[in-house]
């Protein structure tokens, strides 16, 4: 699916699957609403939302992606609630070049790297979710990253749970950061 210049519509109930690029892109402004679809398997990243792209994602179920399950960039600023982003071949949510968002209550585990990663002065909220069993760290935020991480359980990761480096400046709050192989 390509959703752009101020488009919108209703996506629900769909399977996006096995796709060479993204199984969905969001870009100009457009502002889907997409609730209980599953996008899976793609060559690249599950779901796409970059040039201010927006959009309101509810319930769907994104996994095996070989980039990152959710990518959002130049000032794209979604709206993600209680989706599954699971088994990336690399990252579950990567926020970049001034990137936004809101992740909130989604479950977020068993990726290859980070289960969210934010960089390059994005600023997304991160509330209430489930970061968990990642092969590789839980949060990451490094490169001037900003945003706003609170209410989170986040556990059982291979690396650190929140790794915070290289300029980055978040707020990072009321979080459980527990039974990690590493640092919290």
């Amino acid at each position: 699916l390509y959703i752009t210049d101020h488009a919108q519509g209703l996506y629900e109930d769909n399977e996006i699957s096995r796709n060479a690029l993204a199984g969905i892109w969001v870009k100009n402004h457009a502002n889907p609403v997409m609730r209980r679809n599953h996008i899976h398997h793609g060559r690249d990243v599950g779901i796409f939302t970059f040039d201010n792209g927006l959009g309101y994602f509810e319930s769907n179920n994104i996994h095996n992606n070989r980039i990152a399950g959710f990518e959002v960039k130049a000032g794209a600023n979604p709206t993600v609630v209680r989706c599954e982003i699971h088994h990336g071949q690399t990252g579950g949510i990567y926020v970049h070049e001034s990137g936004q968002g809101q992740f909130i209550e989604n479950r977020i585990h068993s990726n290859n790297f980070a289960g969210v990663w934010i960089t390059s002065n994005s600023n997304p909220t991160i509330r209430r979710n489930e970061i968990y069993n990642g092969h590789q760290g839980g949060v990451y935020i490094f490169g001037e990253g900003r945003g706003l991480i609170e209410h989170n359980n986040i556990y059982g990761n291979a690396l650190a749970g929140i790794q915070i480096r290289t300029n980055s400046d978040p707020i990072v709050r009321h979080n459980k950061i527990h039974h990690g192989q590493h640092g919290g």
